[in-house]
């Protein structure tokens, strides 16, 4: 299917950083994008800057039927305006309501675990997909982990975050905010519960250059919620190196230009205790991020998303069936992957990580003792 075949994708909060990173990179990509967002004034600009048949529609929070008609005509939306917490349930309500499927940048574990919790039938029954967590925080770890169980047991599985040069913007310090001191979505013994947040001092190896750190256990994250739903493993952890947060520069960078924005660099490690091990490198989160949804966003809108759990005559996921806007379709007409989805339940990670790392988003390292495919 061509871009120009596809119904456009909008992008809530499309003035903020991560915003404007989707909606260019749309833009360039040649595909029709929807402007949304609560200021007029800052829409109209951004349209301006990408020419084109950029739509600009003006919808604040409180008001559905604004966010409904941001979303109408659209295949996806795409939720870029943090907190989440905030802005999840009604920009997802919107979207279903409006018939198209979202995606969001949340990374914010209770809201993440809300989405699959109170949005699963409302998905299934609008025969729509809901990914929340489609971007740096969540997607990444979710798809790396699925790729190294490749199908097997992966026992306890520790996902380990190491930044430097964070430079939050004004919605992640809003998140950060909420998060500190929150209680926690804790996964052990193969079962969720939440919990009080504590403070655990930790350290952990990630591979060379960076090397054993200091880390936070139990950081609050969404893979907590997403990777248990797809890879059998009794127990889930996340990890975050102490010094991402006590840089100087890291809560004092709302007015800082993108470019400086850009500077931060990451490694992500998937380690499991049976010995298999993963490890994504690169630099500017925000941007991996940005790229990580509109990947997800083109795929779904194009109807290349896989047909999660429906296996074909040789017992292999596939998407059989037939192709639209709206995502994979079965014989009858039904969306084989309707539903609230984690990254690696929407898509083929090996696929998806690749492509991204075609792109020079990062460098990806894999350990197993066998092949992975």
């Amino acid at each position: 299917m061509k871009v120009g075949d596809m119904l456009p994708i909008s992008v809530y909060g499309a003035t903020g950083h991560t915003g404007r990173l989707v909606a260019t990179e749309l833009a360039a990509r040649g595909h029709d994008v929807v402007l949304a967002g609560r200021d007029s004034a800052s829409l109209d600009a951004l349209a301006g800057e990408l020419g084109g048949s950029a739509q600009v529609r003006v919808a604040g929070l409180d008001d559905h039927a604004a966010l409904r008609k941001a979303a109408d005509g659209s295949a996806v939306l795409i939720n870029c305006a943090g907190p989440f917490s905030r802005s999840g349930e009604p920009v997802a309500s919107a979207a279903l309501a409006a018939g198209c499927h979202y995606l969001d940048h949340a990374a914010e574990p209770l809201h993440i675990k809300h989405l699959f919790d109170a949005f699963q039938g409302r998905a299934r029954g609008a025969n729509l997909v809901v990914i929340p967590g489609m971007s740096f925080y969540g997607a990444l770890a979710d798809l790396l982990a699925d790729l190294l169980a490749d199908g097997a047991p992966l026992d306890a599985v520790t996902v380990a975050y190491a930044i430097t040069g964070w430079r939050l913007t004004t919605a992640s310090k809003a998140t950060a905010a909420e998060l500190i001191g929150a209680d926690r979505v804790l996964y052990a013994d193969g079962v969720h519960r939440v919990a009080p947040a504590r403070t655990a001092p930790a350290s952990f190896e990630f591979p060379p250059p960076v090397g054993a750190r200091a880390v936070m256990a139990d950081h609050p994250a969404g893979e907590v919620v997403t990777i248990p739903r797809h890879v059998a493993t009794r127990a889930v952890q996340a990890l975050m190196t102490t010094d991402t947060f006590a840089e100087d520069t890291a809560f004092t960078s709302d007015d800082v230009d993108a470019s400086t924005r850009a500077r931060s660099s990451f490694t992500i490690a998937v380690c499991a205790e049976n010995g298999r091990s993963g490890y994504l490198r690169g630099r500017d989160i925000y941007r991996v991020g940005a790229m990580v949804s509109v990947q997800a966003g083109l795929r779904l809108a194009g109807g290349d998303a896989p047909a999660a759990g429906v296996p074909d005559a040789a017992g292999v996921l596939s998407a059989a069936g037939v192709l639209s806007a709206a995502g994979v379709l079965s014989a009858a007409g039904v969306l084989s992957a309707a539903g609230v989805l984690s990254a690696a339940e929407a898509f083929p990670a090996g696929s998806f990580l690749r492509e991204l790392e075609c792109r020079g988003l990062f460098t990806m390292e894999l350990h197993t003792k066998e092949p992975v495919s």
